[in-house]
């Protein structure tokens, strides 16, 4: 259960998987709701208008795979195999969080954190699968950060553990891309990192969401991070420090979260540098294979 952004034939459209295949969701959903609710509206083009409808839910997925089988219109509905596949939304926010394994948090000699420790990446830094990410000379080094992406599905504000499974609509990947000089050098003079991790083409996710019932509960997948095929970072998220439960709850103590919303759960040990050149792979099974080259900036 999984949907996508894609651009085909001229235009952009969100696509559902279908076995193998991936098919037109919003023209499906268009057409059932002529056809069978008996009304018509404009095609919802885009992940973020179908989360803020409370239409990104199994049901919502059984009735339009069933409509489109039932129909027989899955030829009528596929999208092609040369279909480019976007960032699956302009998330309002993104929440990421930091030393959440506590491998990664010794191979940086930090402290380890007794609760949550959380900081945002500008919405501006996403790039989609198969974008570049940009990296310049006064970047410094640059490093790969894999991590698990959870896709808020409702309004939630001090939502406890037990409730937090309520508010999520799906996950995706993450690479929370940090220039790790500049992030060094602003914690050293006891300023906040936010820029080190803003920069533009920052934030790579994708390249799908997976609906919240396509992964267990608790969430265990396994992560990988790949440069040029080399195998970089290697973990599951068993062994977050935090799970995501206590993540989103500690959060939404702080701050409202509103659907569409991006929280990057933190990335394992392992983290290297990435320069012109590279190709990254971020890669969850359950969800797919996020992508992108290093390429050179002026």
């Amino acid at each position: 259960m999984h949907i996508a952004l894609v651009y085909a034939g001229g235009a952009e459209a969100l696509a559902m998987s279908l076995g193998e295949r991936w098919v037109n969701l919003s023209r499906a959903h268009q057409d059932y709701e002529r056809d069978v609710e008996d009304r018509e509206i404009a095609p919802v083009r885009d992940l973020f208008s179908l989360v803020n409808a409370g239409l990104f839910t199994c049901s919502f997925y059984r009735r339009m795979t069933e409509f489109v089988q039932r129909h027989d219109r899955f030829q009528d509905y596929l999208i092609p195999e040369d279909a480019r596949f976007l960032a699956p939304l302009r998330p309002p926010k993104i929440i990421a969080i930091g030393r959440n394994y506590r491998a990664h948090v010794a191979e940086f000699d930090n402290q380890m954190p007794t609760e949550p420790i959380f900081f945002a990446k500008a919405p501006s830094a996403c790039i989609g699968p198969g974008e570049a990410i940009v990296v310049q000379e006064w970047h410094g080094r640059v490093d790969h950060e894999g991590e698990l992406g959870v896709i808020i599905g409702k309004r939630a504000r001090n939502v406890p553990p037990e409730h937090v499974r309520d508010y999520i609509a799906g996950y995706t990947i993450v690479n929370d891309v940090t220039a790790r000089d500049i992030q060094k050098k602003d914690i050293g003079a006891g300023n906040p990192w936010f820029r080190s991790k803003s920069i533009d083409t920052f934030c790579p996710f994708g390249p799908v969401v997976a609906m919240a019932d396509a992964l267990p509960w608790p969430v265990a997948v396994d992560i990988e991070v790949r440069v040029n095929g080399q195998v970089r970072q290697k973990s599951n998220t068993e062994k977050f420090l935090f799970p995501i439960p206590e993540l989103i709850a500690a959060v939404s103590r702080f701050m409202t979260l509103y659907p569409g919303d991006l929280i990057a759960t933190g990335t394992p040990e392992g983290v290297s540098p990435i320069h012109a050149g590279d190709v990254v792979e971020v890669i969850i099974p359950e969800i797919g294979v996020l992508k992108n080259p290093v390429v050179s900036g002026d």
